[in-house]
């Protein structure tokens, strides 16, 4: 009776060593050479032509404006117009009562505000973020513009247009209904 068995274990052993090995290394070497995603800030710069554009790419450089040029106003400053607001959400109880109860005050929202052209209420110009106090400010060029606040169907918020007129910033307050009743 012949055993082969202790001779298949000498020689296969090492197969599977030398096969994890390559394996192994075609794994990092795949893992090394995939491009590593970035996720750039919201921030915008205006371009000569009243367009504006956000940060790209790898190191998240400001895109150059559609006729190449860089984004920077001539003193490098950002623009001197452009749109202050604060988003704030409410009713937060459902019974208000007389005198009103200070912790049923309306509350600030932070959420995705869209900012759009009054010429192109369909696309949005700018898309920010208000901050934590609902807060948001944005550089943009004199014009009508009309602003929309939320993510989904509730809260509903208001949709107010507004003027920005040059070398001003103007403010507006943004309401959002809870749909507490």
């Amino acid at each position: 009776m012949l055993h082969f068995i202790p001779m298949a274990k000498t020689i296969i052993a090492p197969i599977v060593i030398v096969a994890t090995m390559i394996a192994g290394g075609a794994y990092w070497y795949a893992v090394q050479t995939q491009p590593i995603n970035t996720a750039c800030t919201m921030e915008t710069k205006l371009c000569p032509d009243g367009s504006s554009v956000g940060r790209t790419g790898p190191d998240c450089a400001f895109a150059p404006c559609p006729d190449g040029t860089l984004a920077t106003n001539t003193d490098g400053t950002l623009s001197d117009a452009g749109i202050r607001g604060t988003i704030m959400l409410g009713p937060t109880c459902p019974v208000e009562h007389m005198p009103p109860d200070p912790n049923c005050a309306d509350k600030p929202y932070q959420t995705l505000v869209s900012i759009f052209r009054a010429s192109d209420p369909t696309h949005p110009f700018l898309l920010i973020m208000s901050n934590v106090s609902g807060t948001f400010s944005v550089s943009v060029p004199p014009g009508q513009y009309t602003l929309s606040a939320g993510e989904s169907r509730l809260p509903s918020c208001d949709h107010p247009s507004i003027t920005v007129l040059p070398h001003a910033f103007s403010s507006v307050t943004i309401s959002c209904d809870t749909g507490i009743r």
